[in-house]
């Protein structure tokens, strides 16, 4: 006879801390909020000085929970050398009174990325990922890269000021031994490579930039690259004051971005910020060069009428002009050749929008 399976109940939510609660040294001021991962959020003072604040994550009590803290505590040294004000690392753990563990992070102040969205326009979304890509330079200068993002753990504080807590940074693999991971408090699967979820590799520079594709497809159009149906719809379509030229040249990126071949995709986070400084300046990027980069299963439409090409084709000297029919061919080609991801004509630069179309309503999601 068969026995039923057996499931555990998930565990109990715990009470929140009261003010003034003593977590060592600090003492808890206000629970902010509750993590994805079940654990919660809360400010906290220091007790020998006022003016220091701290931002205290307390978890469930899990086996993950347990190799996170261990993880940790063998971390704590050398995380603390990273030093980059937009990346906050623990500093501080031990239990509470209840028997859960916490971590003190460095004051970051904001709320989580997943929260402030709503209210950032298209053009701060891409700034804010930069900065993220920045912080993970200076990261990777230190031998540390992210091996699962959690956009619940990238605050925006005042001026949309990034800062990445760092609870997803790992030291970069060994050749030796290229499968240390470390232990992490786990992130959504539509943000992980297709390398990592299907083959289970190690994280890597490809990987991590893989990830910040997928954070760029939620920032654009609201999905994750896993829940994307319909290859030859616009991602940057949520965004109607765009030009057909500036859609085309984003939605190119993005493509890049989260493609599922490493060759295919951004090397690294240092790379894609370069592709979104460009865009940004109304600029050619990679994604338009001539270069290997994933195509779609069809061309990506152009039926905008809005499109018109930024410069109208001028006469050789010396030549005559193109008959009517052979300049139709030329512009027919060369629009499939863009279609196609490929931009080897000269550089476009797309005119300045008015700020008041620069406050875009969120995409669905």
């Amino acid at each position: 006879m068969r026995m039923p399976e057996l499931s555990l109940p998930p565990p109990a939510v715990q009470p929140l801390l009261p003010e003034g609660e003593a977590l060592g040294v600090w003492r808890i001021k206000a629970a902010l909020f509750r993590a994805d991962n079940g654990g919660q959020w809360y400010r906290a003072r220091h007790a020998l000085d006022q003016e220091r604040q701290a931002a205290v994550l307390v978890l469930p009590r899990t086996e993950r929970t347990a190799g996170v803290m261990l993880r940790y505590g063998d971390l704590a040294g050398e995380l603390d050398q990273i030093r980059h004000p937009a990346i906050a690392v623990p500093g501080d753990s031990g239990v509470t009174g209840g028997g859960q563990p916490y971590l003190i992070l460095d004051w970051a102040g904001g709320r989580p990325l997943t929260q402030a969205r709503a209210k950032l326009s298209l053009r701060e979304r891409l700034q804010v990922l930069v900065q993220l890509c920045d912080a993970l330079r200076h990261a990777h200068q230190q031998g540390w890269l992210l091996s699962e993002l959690d956009p619940s753990l990238l605050w925006i504080g005042p001026g949309v000021q990034l800062s990445l807590m760092g609870l997803g940074l790992v030291r970069m693999p060994d050749p030796e031994n290229p499968f240390e991971r470390g232990t992490s408090l786990g992130t959504s699967p539509g943000y992980l490579s297709p390398e990592q979820r299907e083959q289970g590799a190690a994280p890597s520079l490809a990987s991590e930039a893989y990830g910040l594709g997928a954070l760029l497809c939620m920032l654009v159009d609201g999905r994750l690259p896993n829940e994307l149906i319909d290859a030859d719809v616009s991602l940057a379509a949520a965004w109607p004051a765009l030009s057909a030229a500036e859609r085309l040249s984003l939605d190119a990126l993005m493509h890049k971005a989260i493609a599922p071949l490493p060759a295919q995709r951004h090397p690294s986070a240092e790379a894609l910020a370069d592709d979104l400084r460009a865009w940004l300046a109304g600029e050619n990027h990679s994604a338009l060069a001539m270069t290997p980069m994933p195509v779609p299963a069809r061309p990506i439409p152009l039926q905008d009428p809005a499109f018109e090409p930024s410069r109208r084709e001028q006469p050789v000297s010396g030549q005559q002009k193109p008959r009517a029919g052979m300049r139709l061919l030329i512009a027919s080609l060369a629009l499939a050749t863009l279609a196609a991801g490929g931009w080897a004509a000269r550089k476009q630069v797309f005119a300045e929008r008015e700020p008041a179309a620069q406050q875009q309503p969120a995409p669905h999601g």
